[in-house]
Parts: structure tokens; sequence; C-alpha cells
């Protein structure tokens, strides 16, 4: 597993043996169960999470429905980034679909290397653009696009999730209800 994260550190910046072997040793592995949580809403966050495989959601819960906004497929990292900077209990809840085999080390180990190795603030710096980037293009999808428009673009750039997500969870992703994306999948599917 830590190979695996260090393949995944190298997409984002050129880092020594040093610096990759101070990254690896402040994480740990840990086993996620399916249905198991990560984390849950109302929790305070100190910690970063390694998803080095498996398959888990992000989803916020209001009034007592699950809203999803993330799914997560190994490799990846994540948190809840805000809720550990403000020191303020998340609002997201991460699950894992899938048996999920991760790594968790603390935030504040985190920042020390980050203060220490400018190639790893530079890791960081690059993977949080990413995440920036696909946040506002979502944003995008949702004020610009028909959910069958968004349907068909995670179809065409997504197809893990569309191949092994429930559909209930994908038709909350969407922002449309079940019975909205069966209609959607039936005019597409219909017309091939």
């Amino acid at each position: 597993m830590t190979n695996n994260l260090s393949i995944f550190l190298s997409r984002f910046a050129n880092l020594s043996n040093e610096e990759l072997d101070a990254f690896v040793s402040i994480f740990k592995p840990i086993s996620i169960n399916k249905y198991d949580h990560l984390f849950l809403e109302n929790e305070m966050l100190t910690k970063i999470y390694y998803i080095d495989d498996g398959m888990l959601r992000g989803y916020y819960n209001k009034q007592n429905v699950e809203i999803t906004t993330h799914f997560y497929f190994g490799p990846t990292i994540l948190t809840d980034l805000i809720a550990v900077r403000e020191k303020s209990p998340t609002k997201l809840n991460v699950q894992a679909l899938k048996q999920s085999n991760c790594m968790v080390a603390e935030f504040s180990d985190l920042d020390l290397l980050i203060d220490n190795y400018k190639n790893i603030e530079e890791v960081f710096f690059k993977f949080l653009e990413i995440l920036y980037l696909f946040g506002v293009m979502r944003q995008h999808s949702f004020i610009f696009e028909t959910p069958q428009e968004r349907y068909i673009k995670l179809f065409n750039e997504r197809p893990k999730v569309l191949a092994e997500i429930p559909q209930q969870y994908i038709s909350s992703y969407l922002g449309i209800k079940p019975e909205t994306l069966s209609r959607i999948k039936n005019r597409i599917f219909k017309n091939i």
C-alpha cells in the first residue's frame, strides 16, 4: 500500500526518496468494511485519508435525505478540509460502498511535513487545484446542463461510477430522483 501511495504522490511532484519516506511514515493502514463510515457528520476531524483501493461515497444529510456529492475510488486522498481548518464539526459523511483499504494520518503531521519539505507542499497545492477545478466544473454542470447532459457527461468521463455505484446514489449525485434517472437512461439507450 505504501508503494501505491508513493506512485500516487509522484503524479503531482517529483519527490525525493527522503520526502516519500517522510510522507509515508506519518500514515497508518486501516480497513473499512462495506457500508461502514470513514467518518460521520458532527465529528471533529483532525485526519487525512489515503484511499488505496476501494469505493466510497461522500454525502450530506438534509432534512433526513442523503445527498451524494462525491465518489472516491483509490488511489486518492480525502478529508473535509473546511472542518479540519476551521476546527468545526464536519457536515460530510464518507461511507465505504465496498471493502476499502486506506491509510490515515493526523493533519497536523502533514502540516509539519509541508513546513519542512517544499515538494510536499507542491503535491498538495496541485492536488487542491485539481479538486477546486472539479468542484467548479460540477457547479457549472448544475447551472448550465440538463440532467440528461449531466448523465451523459458522467457516462463519458467516469464510466466506473455508472458500472459500480448503486443507482440511488447516482441519481442523488446528479441531483435528480431515481425515476427521472430511469427515464433518462431509457431515452438514451432506446436510440442505440
